[in-house]
């Protein structure tokens, strides 16, 4: 009986000691992230109003990273652009357009129409919101029979904030040997993060890209509003409230490079993330429904680094 009480009260001191270093963890994170936020003398705003149906859609922007619309449905959403874009000046937003699941060519319902706008603050009401450039897919693009279009919008944008030096000094990745085999790795280790619900490690993983979005979309620095920010953003991929959790395997992947080199990514054959998650989710009132999803993962390889990092 007193093993049992022993075993008892070792068990709760051992979780007690567990939880307290997870939350001095999560304490050191967001002191860390708190540390990397920086404050400018303006903040203005720059978004896209996506509405599709009928295909695929990808934005890149020229030097930077891509949003991907890839459900077969239509989606119409307004996306912020300042994550994506690293330095003030004029921009290239690259339109890729890609066939539905099931049709190998693009057909008469595909439909794509964008907006960009602008704001000069990042507390401008709705009204205070500029259109600066708007694009709408040719209508004719179905005569043509071609399975996949491209064309490119420009504009120019004044930023307070200067990515690009990061990407200045990070490595060609063209240049590194053997550099598949390192992409893979990596990619591996972020998996298997997931697989073991390691939500610490991976918020460590992605310090730098929570850090850029920070700055880009101007959060304000006190550690109340960075502590607010990280409960709001769950990411999926790492969330114990997915059951049946079944991650892809790091397999059957198309490689992208971004930035002249300096960033990369991996992607499956239909251009969704290849870190990707299926499963289920209870909800409140016990209705059981199918999860999925993933996190887009861009790799760099920073010049005080010895490994790829995420971007």
């Amino acid at each position: 009986m007193k093993k049992i009480i022993i075993c008892v009260i070792m068990a709760i001191i051992f979780n007690s000691c567990t939880s307290q270093t997870k939350e001095q963890q999560m304490e050191e994170i967001i002191n860390k992230t708190l540390l990397s936020i920086e404050e400018y003398s303006y903040n203005p705003v720059y978004s896209i109003q996506v509405n599709k149906s009928g295909c695929k859609l990808i934005i890149e922007i020229e030097n930077s990273i891509d949003y991907r619309f890839t459900e077969n449905n239509g989606e119409s959403m307004m996306m912020p652009l300042n994550p994506m874009l690293i330095k003030k000046g004029k921009q290239k937003a690259i339109i890729k357009v890609f066939p539905k699941e099931g049709d190998s060519l693009l057909t008469k319902y595909a439909y794509i129409n964008l907006t960009f706008y602008y704001a000069p603050d990042k507390d401008s009401s709705l009204k205070e919101y500029l259109k600066i450039v708007t694009y709408q897919l040719p209508e004719d693009l179905a005569s043509k029979k071609i399975p996949y279009y491209e064309s490119m919008i420009e504009f120019d944008v004044d930023i307070p904030y200067a990515y690009s030096k990061d990407l200045n000094k990070a490595k060609n990745l063209y240049e590194v040997q053997n550099i598949e085999e390192k992409i893979i790795r990596k990619y591996n280790e972020l998996r298997i993060i997931c697989k073991n619900l390691d939500k610490l490690s991976y918020l460590r993983e992605q310090s730098h890209m929570i850090s850029r979005v920070s700055n880009t979309m101007y959060i304000e620095k006190n550690i109340k509003n960075v502590t607010q920010k990280y409960k709001e953003n769950e990411f999926g991929v790492v969330n114990s409230i997915v059951k049946k959790r079944e991650l892809l395997p790091v397999e059957n992947y198309d490689v992208q490079y971004y930035a002249e080199g300096k960033i990369v990514a991996l992607w499956q054959k239909n251009l969704n993330p290849l870190l990707y998650l299926k499963g289920e989710i209870t909800n409140n009132e016990g209705v059981v429904r199918v999860f999925e999803g993933g996190d887009p993962i861009f790799l760099y390889w920073p010049e005080d680094s010895d490994e790829l990092k995420v971007w």
